[in-house]
């Protein structure tokens, strides 16, 4: 079994454009499991037939009814490059299953610069640059707050923009800062996409407030947005850390330290 992580060449280039495709990442062991876990949560969430392409689905999955899963944050296949990119004190935030349909527009995974990090994502069926695969603007995670641009991007066609594809098959896992502008199009009206994030711990007044911010945000993308059943980010059991980790430990300790768990329904109540 390889080394997990990432060669000297790779996190250059990561930092420097802003991703980077982990290729075949699962065993196919390991992809029926993440396929029998997708499949219940997701009816969990929102009924067995609830699904009909009209909507995205969307649900956490950091409990032990999906163990795979949960223990994906702290699988050294993501924690060790995590690290590598952002630093040994790096936070887990969360894991999450999708079911997409249609385009994505354009966007960034965080509200301001101030707040970032990394999200690992992988998709359950084959994609390619026009049937869902991840678009990315290299190297715009280093652009500033910039109202202007986001204006001028999301005016044109979503195939107009110049951009790279990053296809990839059932396996493979894309890595890309949160600040990248991104966007898919094409998909399928039933797109599975998953992904694993960890934000980078703040240093500065202003990272601070934003992933104080944060909370809140996910809330309201997440659960607002699309009602699972499942009506919080964090349970109860997570946050109680059954295993003892020292890993998760020290990453709920630092959350509650800048408040990132205060705002309603980022926590089990």
């Amino acid at each position: 079994m390889t080394q997990p992580g990432l060669t000297d060449a790779e996190v250059s280039r990561f930092k420097t454009f802003g991703y980077h495709v982990m290729k075949q990442v699962f065993s196919a062991e390991e992809r029926a499991t993440i396929r029998r876990e997708f499949d219940f949560m997701l009816a969990e969430q929102y009924g067995p037939s609830a699904y009909d392409g009209s909507k995205r689905h969307w649900t956490m999955m950091m409990d032990e009814d999906t163990p795979f899963f949960a223990s994906l944050l702290e699988d050294p296949r993501f924690l060790t490059v995590a690290r590598q990119l952002y630093g040994d004190d790096v936070v887990g935030i969360g894991i999450d299953a999708n079911r997409y349909t249609g385009d994505t527009h354009w966007h960034r995974d965080t509200s301001t610069v101030h707040q970032y990090g990394v999200k690992f994502a992988f998709y359950l069926q084959p994609v390619a640059a026009d049937t869902g695969a991840l678009r990315v603007i290299p190297g715009m995670h280093r652009l500033p707050d910039d109202d202007s641009f986001r204006e001028g991007v999301r005016a044109l066609e979503l195939e107009e923009v110049p951009c790279t594809s990053l296809p990839s098959e059932p396996g493979d896992v894309v890595a890309f800062d949160l600040r990248l502008w991104h966007a898919s199009h094409g998909g399928s009206t039933d797109r599975h996409m998953c992904t694993v994030v960890y934000y980078a711990n703040p240093k500065t007044e202003e990272e601070l407030t934003a992933l104080r911010n944060q909370g809140e945000g996910n809330v309201r993308a997440g659960l607002r947005n699309f009602e699972p059943k499942r009506q919080y980010l964090y349970s109860k059991s997570w946050m109680s850390n059954p295993h003892g980790s020292p890993v998760r430990r020290a990453w709920i300790d630092r959350l509650t330290e800048v408040g990132y768990f205060e705002a309603p329904g980022v926590v089990e109540a």
